[in-house]
């Protein structure tokens, strides 16, 4: 993630040593030292050996900075919970494994962990400590090129005649979830697939065209709308910088 000078969850280039561990059903369980690429308050980037499918849990142990850390400033060692965001594949002349990066959740697992290691595990929001916050998922995780970050997010939805010009026809509302490439929001906008709007969240000073890619049903009262944004990409550095401002 790209950061800001003054960025409270500054992410750090430079290399811890970090114990990490991971579990899974059928004995595969394994345990690697680790080289810490970049590190924050919510989360880090290690070299690993192993494979991490994005949605699994990791437990994680690294002499992080106490001025970043959230609880346990006494101890030498930090140890926390991490969510696996990404993987992907590294080949250089002294390394051969893959980079991983993690979202931190937080001093202990999830709920439902322990019953089921092997879950899969989405973000869903921010807890009390400015980490993220994960729930567990009825399917295994879709590894999409941008991670998608569940947050109620107020945004802007403003609808574009056929030439492009401001139809006039507005609404507030709220995300679902949002990437870098787009978002899912509830609208009662007359939209059909294909139509594109402005989408604007004054919160992270974002403002992109959008084009409708999905409608359906859902659960609140007004329809769940899949945008994807096609001039601008949403800078999702800026929830965890807004997380630990509100903490």
């Amino acid at each position: 993630m790209s950061q800001i000078n003054n960025r409270k969850s500054e992410r750090i280039s430079t290399l811890l040593k970090a114990t990490v561990k991971f579990k899974g059903n059928n004995n595969e369980n394994w345990k690697e030292i680790s080289e810490t690429v970049s590190f924050s308050r919510n989360g880090a980037g290690f070299l690993l050996r192993h494979e991490c499918q994005p949605g699994r849990m990791l437990s994680i142990m690294l002499p992080l900075p106490k001025h970043l850390r959230c609880y346990d400033k006494d101890k030498e060692f930090y140890r926390i919970w991490g969510l696996v965001q990404h993987c992907s594949k590294v080949t250089e002349e002294n390394f051969d494994g893959f980079h991983i990066g993690v979202a931190f959740t937080g001093k202990d697992a999830p709920a439902g962990y322990h019953e089921n290691p092997a879950a899969s595990f989405r973000i869903c929001g921010i807890n009390g400590e400015g980490l993220w916050s994960v729930e567990q998922t009825a399917k295994p995780f879709i590894n999409r090129k941008y991670p998608r970050f569940y947050t109620d997010l107020d945004v802007w939805l403003e609808l574009l005649d056929e030439e492009g010009e401001n139809d006039f026809v507005k609404e507030k509302t709220v995300t679902e979830n949002i990437s870098v490439s787009g978002a899912s929001v509830y609208s009662n906008l007359d939209l059909k697939i294909d139509d594109c709007l402005t989408f604007t969240s004054k919160t992270h000073d974002f403002s992109a065209l959008a084009v409708v890619r999905g409608k359906k049903p859902s659960e609140r009262e007004r329809p769940k709308i899949h945008l994807e944004f096609i001039n601008a990409k949403f800078p999702v550095e800026k929830l965890a910088l807004v997380a630990n401002v509100e903490n």
